[in-house]
């Protein structure tokens, strides 16, 4: 069954600051039960330990069959989570996020609704059989992507706002392979300019660092000053012990152009710098990404297609 949305505000006896009143719409809880079949199975596009994510339906600017992903947190204690995606989400607005259409808060019933990611996540992509394989532009394409979007998540708002919680799972990709970051309700914001540094809350940065081992994302420890900033991580020494050759896909890696995969060694290896000064910001992440892949639509437009790019082993013989 389809229902119809607009921008119009639903009724509600809850009450939320001004900004969620006026730029999220609020779904009555009947309506995203339509909009899923009753919240069918058959439907069920995501599963985590924290949500349950549903395909559905609305009737929407002129289409009747306007896909949308309805997600359903699965426990009460989670509304913190709940209630930050909802502020957070209403006021950004990048081609790199997740397109945030409202929610429902109805007794015990918390959902998000989303605009629905046709190709599914880049975990599905990297790692499972029934997908088609990513070319290396392509991988470097969604890379950046990723960048944009952290990159604005930075520098978009008044205060700064750190992702927390970037892996495969929550770069999703839409009709078109862009790739658009997921999940904000563990992000944690910046200071104030000019605001003074203070102590963060046990509960605030135990609810971060549980995620401070996700891929690709540099955000998460605590600088000196005890802010959460752009460049705070737990840096690994996993470079170090794979080298790139052990850890990039033999088939793929022949067909990479030696400098642009020195450019993209290099800003990997720059961001897992333990001193925190010496790790690039992410636009200038967003730069040498954008360059590694010059590099490599250069190469890959002057090579013939029996043309493969062979990298020595690391062994001795």
């Amino acid at each position: 069954m389809l229902v119809k949305y607009s921008k119009r505000k639903s009724p509600s006896k809850k009450q939320y600051p001004t900004v969620i009143e006026e730029r999220c719409h609020q779904f009555s809880l009947d309506d995203l039960k339509k909009s899923t079949n009753n919240f069918d199975e058959h439907l069920r596009i995501g599963l985590t330990e924290f949500s349950i994510a549903y395909k559905g339906y609305l009737k929407h600017n002129g289409e009747t069959d306007y896909p949308i992903a309805v997600k359903r947190m699965i426990h009460i204690f989670n509304e913190w989570k709940f209630k930050k995606e909802i502020e957070l989400n209403c006021q950004l607005h990048h081609p790199n996020l997740t397109s945030f259409i409202g929610f429902c808060d109805h007794k015990y019933e918390k959902i998000l609704v989303y605009e629905y990611m046709s190709n599914g996540s880049l975990y599905d992509h990297l790692l499972l059989r029934d997908m088609e394989s990513l070319s290396w532009k392509k991988r470097l394409e969604i890379c950046i992507g990723a960048a944009k979007g952290l990159h604005y998540l930075h520098t978009g708002a008044k205060r700064a706002i750190f992702h927390c919680d970037i892996k495969p799972q929550t770069i999703l990709l839409d009709k078109n392979m862009v790739p658009k970051l997921s999940h904000l309700g563990f992000s944690l914001q910046g200071k104030l300019p000019n605001s003074k540094p203070k102590p963060v809350e046990v509960n605030m940065l135990n609810a971060c660092t549980n995620y401070k081992n996700t891929i690709f994302d540099k955000m998460i420890m605590l600088d000196d000053t005890y802010w959460f900033s752009e460049k705070s991580f737990n840096p690994a020494n996993f470079l170090e012990r794979f080298p790139a050759n052990e850890i990039i896909d033999p088939i793929l890696m022949r067909l990479i152009a030696p400098q642009c995969l020195e450019v993209f060694m290099d800003i990997m290896k720059r961001c897992l710098n333990i001193e925190p000064n010496e790790r690039p910001a992410m636009g200038e992440v967003e730069v040498e990404l954008e360059h590694a892949l010059e590099l490599q639509e250069e190469a890959d437009c002057g090579k013939s297609n029996d043309d493969f790019y062979l990298f020595p082993s690391t062994s001795s013989t």
